[in-house]
């Protein structure tokens, strides 16, 4: 019996732990709705005065994000003569925001963003690959950045729990690991992957991966852009936290938010849920209700957040079921010109 299971369990691995993850982040939202929102006529009376003007530009921030995401990754992309314009750089984001809803952590849609970039810009997939890696870690470095500037601004606890320690060392740990995708060869894993045979696929495969982040070390001036970008992406993220808490009424101040906004990016990057669903939420509230927000406006901005990332995410899927059609028009288009 036990070998059944286990065998089971290794045909169809990939698709246990995806409904594993579905059910924890399900969970997760029931858990804070039934925690959180006591009184049904209370939450009606927070959105009627909610301030609309506020929730629609909490809303733009995510029209920003997703225009500078693409704008940072056609930067890494052109130093490897991918040769992708913006346009098509910006369908591929929204579309990775749609299999962010269905893949593991908020990073799932990178998933796609490889493969994509990948088969359009005609680049080997490691390759692809490596260039999202050095946008997610530009991105973390910056929340290591905000944090400190949030200490500095004068955040140094939530409630009664100081900070300061944790985000010390997640910014060394920050500023590390960005040195070691920028310089791979410090650690010396070639060497290693060399001396035993087990490995010595495994770097063929990594191959790719390798050389592009070494080549990384010749376009400084693009790495630095890459940095101003993720800044400004990581400040439109934070804004959008910060809007959408104020038309509630959640009178938190945006160096709160500075800092709350990375932590919580980094929470949802676990591999527990789909999409960071459920985590992302609960951190939130439970960051906010510290900070002396009430527990159904906490919940209730977490809840709207959430929607705006479905409303995008739902785009994103309209966008990939239309694509091959707006494709082959093109194609007929061109066919009819020559």
């Amino acid at each position: 019996m036990k070998n059944k299971i286990i065998s089971f369990y290794k045909k169809n691995k990939k698709t246990i732990l995806i409904i594993v993850r579905v059910v924890i982040s399900v969970s997760l939202i029931v858990y804070l709705i039934g925690t959180q929102f006591k009184d049904p006529q209370n939450i009606l009376d927070i959105l009627k005065t909610a301030n609309i003007y506020l929730l629609l530009l909490s809303l733009s921030t995510h029209i920003f994000g997703i225009w500078i995401t693409a704008v940072r990754w056609k930067t890494l992309l052109d130093t490897q003569k991918a040769g992708l314009g913006a346009r098509t750089l910006i369908v591929s984001v929204l579309i990775g925001f749609f299999f962010n809803n269905f893949l593991p952590t908020a990073i799932g849609g990178d998933v796609f963003r490889a493969y994509d970039a990948s088969k359009k810009g005609k680049i080997a997939l490691g390759t692809s690959a490596s260039i999202i890696l050095v946008e997610r870690f530009s991105g973390i470095v910056c929340a290591g950045v905000y944090a400190i500037a949030a200490l500095f601004l004068g955040f140094t606890a939530i409630g009664n729990q100081s900070v300061i320690i944790p985000v010390v060392i997640f910014f060394v740990l920050s500023i590390i690991l960005a040195f070691l995708i920028i310089n791979p060869s410090v650690l010396k894993f070639g060497r290693l992957f060399d001396r035993f045979r087990i490995f010595r696929n495994l770097k063929e495969k990594l191959s790719d991966v390798y050389r592009t982040l070494r080549s990384f070390k010749e376009y400084k001036m693009a790495l630095v852009k890459i940095l101003i970008y993720s800044f400004l992406l990581q400040f439109a993220v934070i804004l959008n936290f910060y809007f959408a808490a104020r038309a509630l009424g959640i009178d938190l101040s945006l160096t709160s938010f500075i800092f709350m906004v990375p932590v919580i990016t980094v929470i949802t990057m676990l591999p527990i849920s789909i999409g960071g669903m459920g985590l992302r939420e609960n951190s939130l509230v439970f960051i906010m209700v510290a900070l002396g927000a009430a527990n159904d406006k906490a919940a209730l901005c977490s809840l709207l957040i959430f929607t705006m990332l479905i409303i995008v995410g739902i785009i994103g899927g309209i966008t990939y079921n239309i694509r091959p059609y707006l494709k082959a028009v093109a194609a007929s288009k061109e066919t009819a010109e020559n």
